[in-house]
């Protein structure tokens, strides 16, 4: 029997981390922009866009477990992963350009009024097709990641190149975005003068160039991982159909595990804040802050360095410490952060807008939020890679894509949470009007939009790190479960302790 922990070629770790781009990129256009787009740009609701987007990232959780347990039982000659990621990158991108441009008549062109319930629904059904079509593609290529090595720190070292091409490209493409496509100022018909990104007209360019990366990255993967296929897991010959009993009963087993069970907990916590910053940052940036674009992208720029950092020295980190360690500590270090200058602002210990010291400060905190998410969040891939191979000493199955895919699911619930109550916090708490400009808010409204993006946002984040700490397979009990399922041993012989 071949040595499960054999190492990957480098090029191998190199062509599956090149595939994170076209998600990250898709991701930075669907979270970054779409409300600003929707609701300054064209006029609709926030509380209408944070349902349409609830409802695509609900849709989206519910179909990842299903994607994930239907590639694990997949029979073909390009295995059980590749026929998703070849099926997935075209419907994506022309979903994605679709987002961002509806109809003349919905939006009302030049002079009419939007079709608020007309837009609400297109962007529902695209936002949800989308998501889907993400879902085809993420799950799968995660749960490749999974498979393609079993060696703790060889999958680290994957999962770390992975989450470098992916946050690097996606902090580069928002650089470009914010620094190229959107820079600068546009005239209104009516003599009005605003930040380009709340001008629909804007948008065409960046739109295309997200769409073509979407699709020549996630092909490049594909391609760069096939020679890996006939080295892969195989789902059993008398493996159960996939059906709705069976996607109950392999997703209530998997949640048993305790260790799995805590994951999910922390992540359903920690995503309801990732969700509501994802919806308000850019709002923060040009109404709390008043940044100009051209500084605007600077944040994407600074995260390239941290992000290689953080996601470098995770594997660095693991080999000393426990994984539950270098999760909490990259955690805590983005909840801390990611809204401390804000905190600041609302305490009256930041610099006014526009100081020469502000954009300094503001640029550190992204930095070194960054460096603790991108350790934390390589972490807890490399976690989920070793709970997959405990299952399968377990119950005789390799189910990458069902441990993955139940992450997404728990993940994206309440993410769609987070976007949700940051939309209607934005037409009901913070009360944001239609075509504001930066700078001649009141300021009941920019404090109320800092309570919201600071210390409310972060509550949820802060309480996940409970979670993490009950985690309990540690590096001791992953390689004892690798000794065994080295040997073949069957499921009822595994030491109690690694199921601890």
């Amino acid at each position: 029997m071949n040595d499960i922990r054999q190492k990957l070629p480098f090029m191998t770790k190199v062509a599956f981390g090149v595939g994170s781009m076209g998600e990250i990129v898709f991701l930075g256009m669907f979270n970054t922009f779409i409300s600003i787009y929707y609701n300054q740009a064209i006029g609709l609701s926030n509380s209408l866009i944070g349902t349409a987007i609830m409802l695509a990232i609900l849709g989206d959780a519910i179909s990842d477990p299903v994607v994930g347990m239907i590639s694990d039982r997949w029979r073909s000659r390009l295995g059980r992963r590749h026929p998703f990621l070849f099926a997935a990158p075209i419907p994506l991108a022309i979903s994605l350009y679709l987002i961002f441009n509806p109809p003349e008549m919905l939006s009302g062109g030049v002079a009419g009024d939007p079709d608020q319930m007309g837009l609400f629904f297109w962007l529902m059904c695209w936002t949800v097709l989308a998501r889907l079509f993400l879902t085809l593609y993420t799950i799968p290529h995660f749960a490749l990641g999974g498979e393609l090595t079993k060696d703790a720190n060889d999958r680290s070292k994957l999962f770390s190149i992975n989450s470098v091409f992916g946050y690097a490209s996606g902090a580069l493409f928002a650089f470009t975005a914010w620094g190229f496509f959107l820079a600068g100022e546009s005239v209104l018909a009516d003599g009005t003068v605003i930040p380009r990104h709340l001008d629909a007209k804007a948008y065409g360019p960046v739109v295309m160039t997200a769409c073509s990366i979407i699709l020549v990255s996630i092909f490049l993967s594909a391609m760069g991982t096939k020679n890996r296929i006939p080295l892969l897991s195989k789902p059993p010959i008398d493996q159960e159909r996939f059906s709705l009993t069976s996607f109950y009963k392999d997703l209530l087993g998997a949640l048993k595990n305790p260790n799995y069970a805590f994951i999910m907990a922390g992540y359903f916590l920690l995503m309801i804040s990732v969700g509501m910053n994802e919806t308000l940052q850019v709002f923060v940036y040009t109404y709390f802050w008043e940044l100009q674009t051209e500084q605007i992208r600077w944040f994407g720029l600074a995260s390239v360095p941290a992000i290689i950092l953080g996601a470098t020295l995770s594997p660095l980190l693991m080999k000393r410490f426990e994984r539950k360690n270098v999760v909490i500590g990259g955690l805590l270090t983005l909840a801390i952060f990611v809204q401390l200058p804000i905190d600041l602002r609302l305490l009256g210990l930041m610099p006014a807008n526009g100081s020469e010291m502000l954009m300094p400060l503001l640029i550190a905190s992204v930095m070194i939020a960054a460096v603790g998410f991108a350790a934390g969040l390589v972490a807890i891939l490399s976690m989920l890679g070793d709970i997959s191979d405990q299952n399968e000493l377990h119950t005789g199955l390799r189910q990458e894509g069902l441990i993955f895919s139940a992450r997404a699911f728990f993940a994206k619930a309440s993410n769609s949470a987070g976007h949700f109550v940051a939309g209607i916090s934005l037409d009901l708490f913070i009360v944001l009007p239609f075509e504001a400009v930066p700078g001649e808010l009141d300021s009941g409204v920019v404090w109320r939009l800092g309570v919201m993006s600071g210390p409310i946002m972060v509550s949820a984040a802060l309480v996940s790190l409970v979670f993490y700490a009950r985690y309990r397979l540690t590096r001791a009990d992953h390689n004892r479960i690798l000794d065994e399922l080295s040997k073949d041993q069957k499921p009822e012989e595994i030491d109690d302790k690694a199921s601890a």
